[in-house]
């Protein structure tokens, strides 16, 4: 399990340096931006997009989870399609390939013949990024990999990482951005679908004024069999000495009456983008929770992050299931918080769209401490 965590962890630099990349050379941008298809797009934006930098983040770990645990290769689920059409039309699958000539020469298709752009790609994508923090690796429980599933979002909040700008704060929360933008790699459980494991990368975390550059930070957790690890700092008390008002984390599209049922209950509501970023919010302690009422977000941008909060005694519940289970009990007994978790193993049973076969369908709650759900529940009688 450490030497799985370890691949990741190193495949999550490996990402960040690919995204950065893109973003440090414009006229490489430009080329690598495609619309999303009518039915991939997620239903809250007007334009959506995918990137090649997408697709090739998510294939690089197929190919290196491949190398290194042939058994999990088929199971390594994500937001992207490896089909790409370049600019003459022609639809090519993206895949690593077992040399670097033969994957550059596969990208300079899908790049309408840039070579040069395709190299660039094809070094970094085939370079090693070895995971040197060994600090806490080595009380990672063992698991039978065979029984575990991965997501992965390769980039999380690609508007932002589209528009490609610094972004604005509240306190220590960025509401937009590129610190929004998150690479997601989530390990669950097969057998019961709970999160066991995940990473979360910031590519964009700070930007170095001098170096004029953006510098990465990766975050990892692992909850199995009673051992829970990670390299997560302590989470300051928020919302009680601090402040006056716990802080929920919410989209800007969330419902407003909504909005005002928590701010009379006592919250201070922001809003931010990126639901793995607003995750990482609650995961740092830099707000109480975050809190979604709609099914417009997907198992691949909670997985990493709730397996991230499952290590320091959090949770991400069913927002529709936490408020049904509400009206028949006063309270939220461990056991019953267990089974509101949101899991990962199976897909929605008739979904209205096929686009949502794997939304989190009844909305989402992620909290680091449970204590929060009571507060947020007061705020609904």
């Amino acid at each position: 399990m450490a030497e799985l965590l370890k691949i990741l962890l190193s495949f999550s630099e490996q990402a960040g340096a690919v995204a950065r990349a893109v973003r440090e050379e414009p006229h490489l941008f430009s080329l690598l931006v495609e619309e999303k298809g009518e039915e991939e797009k997620n239903q809250r934006f007007a334009h959506d997009f995918k990137t090649l930098a997408d697709v090739l983040i998510q294939e690089t770990l197929r190919h290196r989870i491949a190398q290194h645990f042939p058994v999990l290769s088929d199971h390594v689920q994500g937001e992207e399609s490896a089909e790409f059409t370049n600019t003459l039309g022609e639809t090519i699958t993206v895949r690593i390939c077992s040399t670097q000539h033969d994957t550059a020469h596969l990208l300079a298709k899908v790049l309408g013949g840039n070579r040069e752009a395709a190299e660039i790609l094809a070094t970094l994508v085939h370079s090693e990024f070895p995971w040197n923090e060994e600090q806490g690796l080595e009380n990672i429980p063992d698991l039978p990999v065979e029984s575990l599933g991965i997501w992965i979002d390769p980039i999380d909040s690609t508007g932002e990482y589209v528009k490609g700008e610094k972004g604005t704060a509240v306190g220590k929360i960025w509401q937009q951005g590129l610190p929004c933008v998150t690479v997601l790699i989530g390990l669950y459980d097969c057998a019961n679908g709970l999160p066991i494991g995940g990473v979360v990368n910031q590519p964009f975390a700070s930007f170095d004024d001098e170096k004029q550059r953006w510098q990465g930070q990766a975050y990892w957790g692992v909850s199995w069999g009673g051992t829970r690890v990670h390299n997560l700092p302590p989470a300051p008390v928020i919302g009680k000495d601090e402040q006056k008002r716990l802080v929920v984390v919410v989209s800007s599209s969330e419902n407003s009456e909504l909005l005002v049922q928590l701010e009379n209950g006592g919250f201070t509501v922001v809003c931010a983008t990126g639901a793995g970023y607003k995750i990482l919010a609650v995961i740092l302690g830099q707000c109480d929770a975050c809190l979604s009422s709609k099914g417009s977000t997907f198992r691949w941008d909670t997985a990493a992050p709730h397996a991230l909060l499952e290590a320091v005694g959090g949770g991400v519940v069913s927002y529709t299931h936490l408020r049904e289970h509400h009206t028949l009990k006063d309270t939220i007994a461990a056991e019953d918080l267990k089974e509101l978790q949101i899991r990962y193993h199976h897909p929605n049973p008739n979904p209205p769209q096929p686009g949502q076969l794997w939304s989190n369908a009844g909305g989402f709650v992620a909290y680091r401490d449970p204590g929060v759900l009571s507060h947020i529940l007061a705020c609904f009688k």
